[in-house]
Formats: structure tokens, C-alpha cells, sequence
């Protein structure tokens, strides 16, 4: 794990922060979640605590990368449980990071941010290109495997951030409980083995819930922990 996710213990003072007088969006030249790494730790697959990294989250596809002697980096994602980035905490799903919103007992709601690329892929950038030309390039500027910003050098990233295209994103919540990540909506909640037919239904209609809220999600969440058998 040293190996490929060295902790670095201080950034080079002259590296700029990004401005943070803007309403921050994720652009395609710095397809991060925040706008600047943040200093945070991990716990790892095996139990270790690494302290003292800068981390972010990649919008593209939800990997952990991290800052090393100055370079940007993307995580063995095999290797991440848990990422705390200053006071948001992330756990890793399939190698992919949610972040924790709420927990109660063991049940977790979380929620995951991506480039939303029906969005991006309908999108034109002009100039008598078509969209599925638009669509094509600018999909394959985002690239794999961390995209423009991997083994770039964070320096010259932060240089860049401000000169590609805001990100199209979509928000997706879910519920994740005992290992198993569950879709934060009515049928999935309904369809849950084990759940209580009668006694959800009861729930819902008492509730009101609204789905695309967290402070309903909140409230099937604690009804899942309290409710829910195995």
C-alpha cells in the first residue's frame, strides 16, 4: 500500500489553492469534487490508518486521488475502505467513493457524484462541430484512469483548473446497509428481502417521504435499521 499510495506530510508552500471567490463547479481541466486536495486520511482494506495525505475524489469516476511529492496520483482502489477528506467522509463501494451523509447502526445513507454523461454526450462546444463529434471529444478529454490530472504534476493542475468546460453532474442517493448498496427510491425500499410489505407501505404514506431529500432519506434509513430482517 506504501507503495502506491505515499502519504505526503506537507505541500511545497508555493503551490496556489485554487481561488475560492466562485460559486466552485468541476470542469473537465479539474474534474474534482473539491476544489482544492485537503488534507484527510484513509483507512485501508486491511485495518492501516494512513494520516497526513492530500486527497480529492475524481467526478469521472469515482476514484481517490492523492498527492505525492508533488505529483497527482490515483489510488489502488482494491486497497481503500474508508477516506476521511478534511470533515467529509467517504467509504469505497466497488471501487467507487460514496460519501457518508448519515448513519444510523449499521445502515448508511451515501451519496455518489458523477459526470453525468447523457449530459455531456448531448452537449455541442460549437464551431460547426456536430454533437457526436462534441460528444466523442470531449469524453475522450476526460480520459481513464484519472483522466487530464493523473501524474500531472498538481503545480501545473492548478494552473490549468480554470480553462476547460464546467462538468455536467448527477447525484445519485442510495442506501447502504450490512454490505449491500441499496437505491435510495420507493420500489427498491419496497422490494428489500426481508422487508415488511405492509408495515413500509404504512411507513411511506405516514411519512411523505420524498425521495430526492436527505432529510426524508434519513427517516427510511432509521426505519430500514430498526425494521429490516434478515
Amino acid at each position: 500500500m506504501k507503495r502506491i499510495l505515499t502519504i505526503i506530510a506537507l505541500l511545497s508552500s508555493g503551490i496556489v489553492a485554487i481561488a475560492q471567490s466562485y460559486d466552485y463547479k468541476p470542469r473537465e481541466s479539474w474534474p474534482y469534487l473539491l476544489e482544492e486536495f485537503t488534507a484527510g486520511e484513509v483507512r485501508t482494506s486491511s485495518g492501516a490508518l494512513l494520516q497526513d495525505g492530500f486527497y480529492n475524489v475524481c467526478v469521472t469516476d469515482g476514484k481517490l486521488h492523492y498527492v505525492n511529492d508533488g505529483t497527482i496520483m490515483v489510488a489502488n482502489m482494491l486497497q481503500i475502505y474508508t477516506v476521511q477528506i478534511g470533515s467529509r467522509l467517504f467509504c469505497n463501494y466497488s471501487g467507487c467513493l460514496y460519501e457518508v451523509v448519515d448513519q444510523q447502526g449499521y445502515g448508511f445513507l451515501v451519496k455518489k457524484v458523477l459526470v453525468d454523461m447523457s449530459a455531456l454526450n448531448s452537449s455541442d462546444i460549437g464551431y460547426g462541430i456536430s454533437s457526436a463529434t462534441a460528444s466523442t471529444q470531449r469524453t475522450n478529454n476526460l480520459g481513464v484512469d484519472g483522466g487530464v490530472t493523473a501524474n500531472v504534476q498538481l503545480q501545473t493542475a492548478v494552473a490549468n483548473a480554470m480553462s476547460g468546460p464546467e462538468l455536467p453532474l448527477q447525484e445519485s442517493w442510495f442506501f447502504l446497509y450490512r454490505g449491500s448498496l441499496i437505491e435510495a427510491n420507493k420500489r427498491a425500499f419496497l422490494h428489500m428481502d426481508g422487508m415488511d410489505q405492509a408495515a413500509a407501505k404504512a411507513f411511506l404514506k405516514r411519512e411523505r417521504i420524498r425521495w430526492n431529500k436527505p432529510e426524508s432519506l434519513s427517516k427510511v434509513l432509521a426505519f430500514i435499521v430498526e425494521n429490516y430482517t434478515e
